[in-house]
């Protein structure tokens, strides 16, 4: 694992987890590592755990990042959930609470977690309707938490509480500065206006619709917000669990349908929402919701692989762009 000499080896990680949960681990192991933290799985006698260890700055800085793992956020959330979800880990103690002793002296921030077994969802490919139902209930769960604030969150274990001042800061505060319509930027300084100049018109006519989401009273809701097939655990044709909220943030719920959307289609949307909500009308408003937001994400997603030269990415949101529009503008007033 990159940056492995920087962190902790696997007697810190047993210290850390038998101070954590009072339990002798009888096995772990690495289990991989993300562009925040890296994981390890501990066998123990009440069962399953998860260590993760925060990736230490000056090792993201070397990869051109700078993204903490919000371990106390990640903790009020998950503590949170476990009270409504048996599909999320459960929170058990995290180097960001100021009443837990951290054997690490301050070196390394780090938490721990129950571990729900299971395969991560190979790709796209590998989630079924049956899947989706299952994720609609987790993301009813996750939407209905009590909430503080907007956008990212404060990384602390007290409570769910976005950092921003208001909706539209927080909409700026999870993706980036430059989100078009809430950065208050021309359309034609978009990338879109040189790759694809036909979807101008269409566009331009959504500016109004969506910069209602950034005025009250727009709901806003603890959300997943990048609900890609790798964070889906599956097990026996069922999801076993969602994993990391790195990225929650508080914002309009239908992002998060519209992120599902991105990344498995607008069919198994529909299978989405048939689990998220028994009543029809709240579906109808999360699915015109979720059409125009899918435009905002769509922006993003282009502007963000235009800055890469992701071309095969950058390619897909235009495809997705242009799939999500023409259901976005048939509806631009409903919502």
């Amino acid at each position: 694992m990159a940056g492995l000499t920087t962190m902790p080896d696997a007697p810190m990680v047993a210290r850390i987890f038998t101070v954590a949960t009072g339990e002798s681990p009888d096995d772990l192991r690495p289990l991989g590592q993300g562009v925040t933290a890296s994981g390890w799985r501990v066998d123990a006698r009440g069962g399953p755990y998860c260590v993760l260890i925060g990736i230490p700055r000056e090792v993201q800085a070397a990869q051109g990042r700078d993204e903490p793992p919000q371990f106390g956020a990640r903790h009020a959330l998950l503590t949170a959930l476990a009270e409504v979800t048996p599909l999320t880990p459960r929170a058990i103690a995290t180097s960001v609470d100021p009443e837990q002793t951290d054997p690490t002296g301050g070196r390394w921030a780090w938490q721990v977690t129950s571990l729900i077994e299971g395969a991560p969802a190979a790709d796209a490919a590998a989630i079924t309707a049956e899947i989706a139902r299952d994720l609609g209930g987790v993301l009813a769960a996750l939407h209905a938490l009590p909430v503080e604030g907007f956008g990212p969150l404060e990384d602390t274990v007290d409570a769910v509480r976005g950092v921003a001042p208001d909706r539209a800061g927080g909409i700026i505060g999870r993706w980036s500065p430059d989100i078009w319509p809430f950065d208050g930027r021309a359309l034609l300084t978009h990338p879109v206006a040189r790759l694809a100049p036909a979807l101008l018109a269409p566009l331009s006519t959504m500016r109004e619709p969506l910069l209602r989401y950034a005025e009250p009273p727009s709901a806003v809701a603890a959300s997943h917000t990048d609900l890609n097939a790798s964070h889906f655990l599956l097990h026996e044709g069922r999801l076993a669990g969602l994993i990391d909220f790195g990225d929650a943030a508080i914002v309009p719920p239908a992002f998060d349908i519209a992120s599902f959307a991105y990344y498995q289609g607008w069919a198994l949307t529909t299978a989405l929402l048939e689990g998220y909500a028994t009543n029809r009308i709240l579906r109808e408003i999360r699915q015109v919701e979720a059409h125009q937001l899918s435009v905002v994400l769509a922006l993003q997603k282009i502007e963000k692989a235009t800055r890469t030269a992701d071309e095969r990415r950058r390619q897909y949101a235009l495809d997705f762009l242009a799939e999500a529009l023409p259901l976005a503008a048939a509806r631009r007033g409903d919502a």
